[in-house]
């Protein structure tokens, strides 16, 4: 890895903990920077990719992950407060797509990870997925939250197919990310619990979901 990638990789790991202690602090200082620190974490792991690659050949799994990563990128800026949630919803799902499509480009899904990937899927979708449909519904996104629950889960597999760690857990913990934010949006919260699952969750959701970024990429870029 040369200095310039691992530069890139500091600074998007730098604007990631900046943005979880925004997420924790909360209030209109932490707010701003939260619109800088947020959206830094994926223009560094784009500026990551472009420069791991610089000089390669064409690859669609590097394209398939730009694209996921730039679709991303659009899906943070609009879900950021006061948010647009169904326009930033549009978004992450072609992530999630680009990203599946990526690890199948990659080529060599073994049989014996998808059939453990679909079982996982099965249970999240039969579990929490079923509470969170049926939450939505009553704002009205049932469909929309169905169509991208299921791209998102199939991502999941997909990555789980590789075989790969890295792959493995990024997949996962963007579902446990994606999980715990549409948790905090539709559930009704528990006696004290403030709408939405109050900082400690929104930090959790952040954290899960950087972490997936990243590992998403690890597994992709090579």
């Amino acid at each position: 890895m040369t200095p310039v990638e691992l530069g890139l990789l500091v600074v998007g790991a730098t604007a990631a903990v900046v943005d979880w202690a925004a997420v924790a602090a909360g209030g209109a200082r932490a707010l701003a920077v939260e619109r800088v620190a947020k959206p830094a974490v994926l223009v560094a792991l784009i500026a990551f990719v472009i420069a791991r690659t610089a000089g390669a050949g064409p690859d669609a799994a590097r394209g398939l992950l730009l694209t996921g990563l730039l679709a991303s990128l659009a899906g943070d800026l609009l879900l950021l407060p006061p948010g647009r949630f169904v326009p930033g919803l549009v978004a992450f799902l072609v992530a999630h797509v680009a990203y599946l499509l990526g690890f199948v480009a990659g080529g060599g899904l073994l049989a014996g990870w998808m059939l453990a990937g679909s079982a996982v899927a099965v249970v999240v979708l039969l579990t929490a997925g079923r509470v969170l449909i049926r939450a939505a519904g009553l704002a009205g996104l049932a469909i929309p939250v169905s169509g991208y629950m299921a791209a998102l889960t199939l991502m999941a597999v997909a990555a789980t197919g590789t075989g790969e760690a890295a792959a493995i857990a990024g997949g996962w913990l963007f579902v446990a990310s994606d999980t715990m934010l549409a948790w905090g949006r539709f559930r009704e919260p528990a006696p004290g619990l403030p709408r939405g699952g109050g900082r400690a969750l929104g930090v959790a959701v952040m954290v899960s979901y950087h972490l997936a970024q990243g590992l998403i990429v690890l597994a992709l870029v090579r």
